[in-house]
């Protein structure tokens, strides 16, 4: 139940000494700040770095080729090595399990011209795992199919950019499916188009089947890369795939075991561990960082309240001999901790939240986007505020009910 009265003291306690009251808050306000902005920068770089990354999956392997820098086997150094066909193959046949498969050939600055508009694109051949793998968001149609693959199909599935590049202005994505552009200089009937968010790179990029890429756009058989779907396989295990693939491979492309750049298998579940070990790490300094500081304020309330119990002394003690309980002079002394704090906090959590909103536009990145801090953060940071309230209170609490009401009379 509201008690009027009790609400009147606690701010006639507060308000009594503005300037120890108002050292106090500032200190509390600016650990809970500090807390707000070092998460909210934080959340930005994560966000940064995942919008960056966004346009592939985390649970792949990709293999590559490079140029060979040690002779081996009667092979001369700086050879170009090459991942054809037939050893693509004998590739999928060395894993025990392929959750998703894509194969890739790729052609940089490619000619699109749909009517009288033309433009400079990234052309991808892959499978219709590619769907999966790179997490594509298609925005209507389909993405290539297995027949696609099998029938060497001239389609495309477009990306946002070439859409709105292309076509007039205010076509729809579903508007797009069935039309024909020239690409290369030959006619590919549009499937399906497609919009990754944060990811322009991605977005002007045509996807068609690597079967047609293959035979169209190249002369030989060769693949240009292989990503390889792991699922949801342990780091662990996906670690001693792509030790074991790797070691296969520069076997069976005759390169130097001690080679690094001949061919090589990099493992993005180990990457994605990494950056989430990192990003764990961060959260934690950051909570650590704000904790401090909110400890060094309850450390403030504390004292303050050491002082107020010590100058009520005597009107304690009239309470208590007036037939007040330990209980409600405790409640007292606790209630008017927690208010400090709660004030002071949501001070600097609107300061925070509010700096934060303000140079979000400023600082948006490639790496860095939407600095902002959570709900649930802003509800936990004020319920230790709460707790570290109570924790700061309970010692002056305790000494204000161990006094006498005699001793507390006599006191001067």
């Amino acid at each position: 139940m509201f008690d009027r009265d009790a609400w009147l003291e606690i701010f006639h306690t507060v308000l009594s000494n503005p300037l120890r009251t108002g050292l106090t808050g500032l200190s509390i306000a600016l650990g809970i700040f500090i807390l707000v902005v070092m998460q909210g920068l934080g959340a930005g770089l994560e966000a940064g770095v995942a919008n960056t990354f966004g346009d592939k999956a985390s649970n792949v392997m990709e293999v590559r080729t490079g140029n060979a820098q040690l002779a081996f086997r009667g092979r001369k150094p700086n050879r170009r090595v090459a991942l054809h066909n037939p050893d693509e193959q004998a590739m999928k046949e060395q894993l025990d399990t392929i959750p998703a498969w894509s194969r890739l050939v790729f052609r940089w600055g490619s000619t699109v011209r749909y009517g009288n508009q033309q433009g400079s694109y990234n052309v991808r051949g892959v499978d219709p795992d590619q769907r999966e793998i790179g997490q594509v968001s298609l925005t209507s149609g389909r993405f290539l199919s297995p027949r696609d693959l099998a029938q060497n199909r001239k389609v495309a599935v477009l990306g946002a950019q070439l859409v709105q590049d292309l076509f007039p202005k205010g076509t729809k994505p579903s508007d797009v499916v069935g039309e024909f552009i020239q690409l290369r200089g030959i006619q590919f009937a549009v499937v399906g188009t497609f919009n990754q968010a944060g990811s322009r790179w991605e977005n002007r990029s045509v996807y068609v089947p690597f079967s047609t890429a293959q035979k169209l756009f190249q002369n030989d058989d060769v693949v240009g890369r292989v990503t390889i779907g792991t699922g949801d396989a342990a780091i662990e295990d996906t670690r001693e795939a792509s030790t074991g693939l790797l070691f296969w491979l520069k076997d069976r492309l005759v390169v130097h075991p001690d080679d690094a750049e001949g061919v090589w298998v990099n493992n993005e579940n180990e990457e994605a561990e990494m950056f989430r070990q990192i990003f764990s790490g961060i959260r934690l300094f950051v909570w650590f960082v704000g904790l401090m500081t909110l400890l060094a304020g309850a450390m403030g309330v504390a004292n303050i309240m050491a002082i107020v119990v010590r100058e009520r002394t005597k009107e304690i003690g009239v309470r208590k001999a007036l037939g007040a309980t330990s209980h409600a002079i405790v409640g007292q002394i606790i209630q008017e901790a927690v208010f400090l704090m709660l004030v002071s906090g949501c001070v600097g959590l609107l300061a925070g939240t509010w700096l934060l909103h303000g140079i979000a536009p400023l600082v948006e990145h490639d790496f860095f986007s939407n600095p902002r801090v959570d709900f649930y953060s802003a509800l936990l940071a004020l319920g230790i505020l709460i707790l570290v309230g109570v924790a700061s209170a309970i010692g002056p609490a305790v000494r204000a009910v161990t006094i006498r009401p005699v001793e507390a009379l006599r006191d001067e």
